[in-house]
This record gives C-alpha cells, sequence and structure tokens, in this order.
C-alpha cells in the first residue's frame, strides 16, 4: 500500500491530468452527440415540414408539387406564393384538359399573347393541339427559380391505358400578376423587360429598347442611329462570336448570327434601323448582363475600312 501511495504522489499531477482529458473527451462526445440528435430532429421536422406542404398543396389545388425549394438556388418557397402559383398553373392544365381552349388562352398574359401566341387560333394549333389535343394528360410542377415553373406533362393513364413511356413534353411557365389576376407565360417564354438605355460614341447611338428572355435565349430589340457621313455595317462577320452579350463577369454570350441578313446589318450615313437580335442566353442564373458588344463594327472611309468595337450599355 505504501509503495501505491509512494507511486501516487510522484504521479499525481499525470493522473489527474489523463482523468482530466478523459473526462473532457467524454463530455464533448455527448455534447456532439445531442448537437447531431438535435439535427437529425430538425432536418426530420423540416422534411416533415415541406411534406405536410406538399400535401396541402396538392388537396387545395389538386396540383402535384415535387418540391418546396427552387431547383436552382435551394430556396424554400414561401407556402402561400408556391400555393397561389400552383392554382394558376393548375386551372390553366384543368381548362386544357377539359377542352376549354378560349378560357385557357384567357389566362395567358397581354405580353405571352403578343410574342408568343397573338391569336387564339395560333394557341390552338402551337399549343393546346400539340400537347393536349382532346385528351387529358397528368403533369408535375417544380418550382425553377423566382416565378418560374417546371411542369412536366405526362400521358393520363388513367383515361388512356397506355404508359407514360408513349408521352411527356416538358413546359417552363411564369407567373405574372396583371390586372389583380394571376396570368401565365408559357411556351418557354419567361416575360418582357423595358430597358430603354442609349450608349453614343464616334457619331453611333444605340438605344437598347426591350429584352424578351426565353428558356433558351433571349432578343434584345434596339434601335441604331448612324450619323456619321460614311455607311457603317454593325458585324462584319470576321468569326461567328463577333457579336455577344457581356455580363458583369465577363462571360460572352453569342449572337445568332446566322438569323442577320447583310442588309439588316449595313447602315448608309445618317439612317437609322431598329432590330431584333436573338441571343445564347439561358435563362436561370444570376449572371447580369451588361453590354451588347459589336465587336467588329465596319466603317466606311476614304481610305478603305477601318474595324472598331461598340458596346452598347444594357
Amino acid at each position: 500500500m505504501q509503495e501505491i501511495k509512494l507511486w501516487y504522489n510522484a504521479h499525481r499531477k499525470n493522473i489527474w491530468i489523463i482523468v482530466g482529458i478523459i473526462a473532457a473527451i467524454i463530455v464533448i462526445v455527448q455534447f456532439l452527440n445531442f448537437l447531431g440528435s438535435t439535427s437529425r430532429e430538425e432536418e426530420n421536422n423540416s422534411i416533415i415540414g415541406r411534406s405536410n406542404i406538399i400535401s396541402n398543396i396538392k388537396n387545395e389545388t389538386n396540383v402535384d408539387v415535387e418540391s418546396t425549394s427552387s431547383a436552382i438556388t435551394g430556396e424554400e418557397v414561401p407556402e402561400e406564393v408556391l400555393k397561389g402559383d400552383t392554382s394558376a398553373i393548375g386551372k390553366f392544365m384543368d381548362f386544357c384538359n377539359q377542352g376549354k381552349v378560349e378560357e385557357a388562352y384567357n389566362m395567358l398574359t397581354n405580353e405571352c399573347k403578343e410574342n408568343v401566341f397573338n391569336t387564339l387560333e395560333a394557341f390552338q394549333q402551337g399549343y393546346y393541339q400539340d400537347i393536349f389535343d382532346g385528351q387529358q394528360k397528368i403533369y408535375t410542377v417544380e418550382n425553377l427559380m423566382g416565378k418560374t415553373y417546371k411542369v412536366r406533362i405526362m400521358e393520363n393513364m388513367l383515361a388512356t391505358g397506355k404508359s407514360n413511356d408513349g408521352y411527356s413534353k416538358q413546359d417552363y411557365i411564369t407567373v405574372k400578376e396583371e390586372d389583380g389576376e394571376d396570368k401565365l407565360n408559357i411556351n418557354n417564354y419567361i416575360g418582357h423587360t423595358d430597358i430603354n438605355k442609349t450608349t453614343e460614341k464616334d457619331e453611333i447611338s444605340m438605344q437598347v429598347i426591350s429584352k424578351e428572355a426565353y428558356m433558351d435565349y433571349e432578343e434584345y430589340k434596339i434601335n441604331v442611329t448612324n450619323n456619321k457621313d460614311q455607311a457603317i455595317v454593325l458585324d462584319g462577320r470576321s468569326n461567328v462570336d463577333s457579336l455577344y452579350l457581356e455580363d458583369s463577369r465577363g462571360q460572352k454570350y453569342s449572337a445568332y448570327t446566322h438569323e442577320l441578313t447583310t442588309p439588316m446589318l449595313n447602315l448608309d450615313a445618317g439612317s437609322s434601323r431598329e432590330l431584333t437580335i436573338k441571343f445564347y442566353n439561358r435563362y436561370g442564373s444570376n449572371k447580369t448582363i451588361e453590354y451588347i458588344v459589336f465587336s467588329d463594327l465596319l466603317v466606311s472611309n476614304y481610305q478603305g475600312t477601318e474595324r472598331t468595337e461598340f458596346k452598347a450599355e444594357v
């Protein structure tokens, strides 16, 4: 016993340090376990909460919602927003399923009617007959970003006896308020934006009037005035990427230059022209477009042709 006491007295400090370390490890492990169980409980509660929201929307609107969050940002969409938007989409789809073509067409925004389906007949032939054509379809809705939703439309197996493999179409529908009502932009059309910015340089004036955004591209309407004494060519076509959009990070998005004819790009001295130019710019990211860049603008003069660059502010 005396030897044990002597050994303890000799190593007492180290022994208590070890005991303290062991106790600290036990406390830390228990604390981490507590955090883990709390996190799992919160995650479970969150999953249950999201499931309840989806169930509530299904019960109230009869719309199958795939998620309560944005597919791009991951942010949760407020329940009331999700409920209101999916209700409007569901109402439109119900009209189509019931063959009420005019009622469905009346749910489109004015900008959608102007830019996509400018008549009831165009809507019936280009959308209703293409997707529904007197048949009922089922569909699911998922928020893409903001007020834009991915809608997957499929064969109704109960109504047709066919497999869903036989038909599937994906559309992107944007919900907008117009005259106090929820209206829709359909057929991958996102919406209209007024810009009205003018850039002047070397006796050339460019006004970027507006933008039409679609899921896979954007169209910019511009007005160009050539105040020079010489003719200009907006794009000399030295390469396919000479006309493009530029965002705040310096990224470039090329134009559909094959849709622009030579007469469209030529401006005589003292003349003006309004153009609509389409660019490869897919919707759904946080990029900010700053310029339309004409990197191969040609100016005719007595010495020949001068190449220059013009950046029109967006």
